[in-house]
Protein backbone atom coordinates (compact mmCIF):
# COMPACT_ATOMS: atom_id res chain seq x y z
CA UNK A 1 0.00 0.00 0.00
CA UNK A 2 1.38 3.40 -0.99
CA UNK A 3 1.36 6.14 1.64
CA UNK A 4 -0.08 9.39 0.45
CA UNK A 5 1.94 12.49 1.17
CA UNK A 6 0.35 15.75 2.27
CA UNK A 7 -0.30 18.19 -0.55
CA UNK A 8 2.62 20.53 -1.19
CA UNK A 9 2.43 24.06 -2.51
CA UNK A 10 2.73 24.25 -6.31
CA UNK A 11 6.25 25.70 -6.01
CA UNK A 12 8.31 25.33 -2.87
CA UNK A 13 10.13 28.37 -1.58
CA UNK A 14 13.93 28.34 -1.86
CA UNK A 15 15.94 27.06 1.08
CA UNK A 16 18.33 29.50 2.67
CA UNK A 17 21.77 28.68 4.01
CA UNK A 18 21.87 26.18 6.89
CA UNK A 19 18.18 25.32 6.61
CA UNK A 20 18.70 21.58 5.99
CA UNK A 21 19.65 19.24 8.81
CA UNK A 22 21.80 16.19 8.08
CA UNK A 23 22.36 13.30 10.47
CA UNK A 24 25.37 11.20 9.57
CA UNK A 25 27.31 8.79 11.72
CA UNK A 26 28.82 5.31 11.99
CA UNK A 27 25.83 3.64 10.31
CA UNK A 28 24.12 6.57 8.55
CA UNK A 29 24.82 8.90 5.67
CA UNK A 30 22.97 11.63 3.77
CA UNK A 31 22.12 11.94 0.07
CA UNK A 32 22.02 15.17 -1.95
CA UNK A 33 20.54 14.87 -5.43
CA UNK A 34 21.47 17.77 -7.73
CA UNK A 35 19.16 18.55 -10.62
CA UNK A 36 18.67 21.20 -13.30
CA UNK A 37 16.37 24.11 -12.43
CA UNK A 38 13.75 22.67 -14.80
CA UNK A 39 13.10 19.96 -12.19
CA UNK A 40 12.31 22.41 -9.37
CA UNK A 41 9.25 21.06 -7.55
CA UNK A 42 9.65 17.52 -8.91
CA UNK A 43 9.41 14.70 -6.40
CA UNK A 44 12.16 12.10 -6.10
CA UNK A 45 11.24 8.78 -4.50
CA UNK A 46 13.77 6.49 -2.81
CA UNK A 47 13.87 2.83 -1.86
CA UNK A 48 16.34 0.30 -0.51
CA UNK A 49 15.94 -2.71 -2.87
CA UNK A 50 14.38 -5.21 -2.65
CA UNK A 51 11.95 -3.18 -0.52
CA UNK A 52 9.03 -2.02 -2.71
CA UNK A 53 8.54 1.66 -3.53
CA UNK A 54 6.58 3.08 -0.57
CA UNK A 55 6.30 6.79 -1.31
CA UNK A 56 9.31 7.98 0.71
CA UNK A 57 10.35 11.08 -1.18
CA UNK A 58 11.84 14.56 -1.23
CA UNK A 59 11.29 17.52 -3.54
CA UNK A 60 13.82 19.29 -5.74
CA UNK A 61 14.12 22.83 -4.42
CA UNK A 62 16.17 25.92 -5.13
CA UNK A 63 18.89 26.16 -2.49
CA UNK A 64 20.73 29.44 -2.00
CA UNK A 65 24.35 28.80 -1.02
CA UNK A 66 27.39 31.06 -1.03
CA UNK A 67 26.02 33.55 -3.54
CA UNK A 68 24.65 30.99 -6.01
CA UNK A 69 21.57 28.87 -6.46
CA UNK A 70 21.66 25.08 -6.67
CA UNK A 71 18.64 22.85 -7.27
CA UNK A 72 18.62 19.71 -5.16
CA UNK A 73 16.65 17.21 -3.16
CA UNK A 74 18.03 16.08 0.19
CA UNK A 75 17.57 12.87 2.15
CA UNK A 76 19.13 14.02 5.42
CA UNK A 77 19.71 10.67 7.12
CA UNK A 78 19.70 7.18 5.61
CA UNK A 79 21.13 3.88 6.77
CA UNK A 80 24.31 3.22 4.79
CA UNK A 81 23.64 1.05 1.75
CA UNK A 82 22.54 0.90 -1.87
CA UNK A 83 19.36 2.70 -2.93
CA UNK A 84 17.33 3.42 -6.02
CA UNK A 85 15.91 6.89 -6.68
CA UNK A 86 13.42 7.93 -9.33
CA UNK A 87 11.46 10.96 -10.42
CA UNK A 88 7.78 10.35 -9.78
CA UNK A 89 6.17 13.24 -11.65
CA UNK A 90 4.24 12.26 -14.77
CA UNK A 91 6.10 13.17 -17.92
CA UNK A 92 9.43 13.36 -16.08
CA UNK A 93 9.68 9.84 -14.65
CA UNK A 94 12.39 7.58 -15.95
CA UNK A 95 14.28 4.49 -14.94
CA UNK A 96 15.61 4.40 -11.37
CA UNK A 97 19.16 5.52 -10.64
CA UNK A 98 21.22 3.35 -8.27
CA UNK A 99 23.22 5.23 -5.62
CA UNK A 100 25.34 4.06 -2.72
CA UNK A 101 25.10 6.02 0.52
CA UNK A 102 28.24 5.69 2.63
CA UNK A 103 28.21 5.85 6.42
CA UNK A 104 29.44 9.10 8.00
CA UNK A 105 29.40 10.90 4.62
CA UNK A 106 27.23 13.04 2.40
CA UNK A 107 26.82 11.37 -1.00
CA UNK A 108 26.26 13.87 -3.83
CA UNK A 109 24.78 12.78 -7.17
CA UNK A 110 23.43 14.58 -10.25
CA UNK A 111 20.11 12.87 -11.08
CA UNK A 112 19.44 14.62 -14.36
CA UNK A 113 22.47 16.42 -15.75
CA UNK A 114 21.78 19.77 -17.33
CA UNK A 115 23.52 23.09 -17.98
CA UNK A 116 22.90 24.30 -14.41
CA UNK A 117 23.56 21.05 -12.51
CA UNK A 118 26.64 20.68 -10.31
Amino acid sequence: MRRSAPALPETLAPSSGASVMLEVGPDRGALVLYAPSSLTGAEVEIRHPPVPWDGTHTAIRARHLAGRVLHAGVFGSLPAGTYEVRLTDEGRAGPPLTVTVAAARVTEVAIAPGPDTV
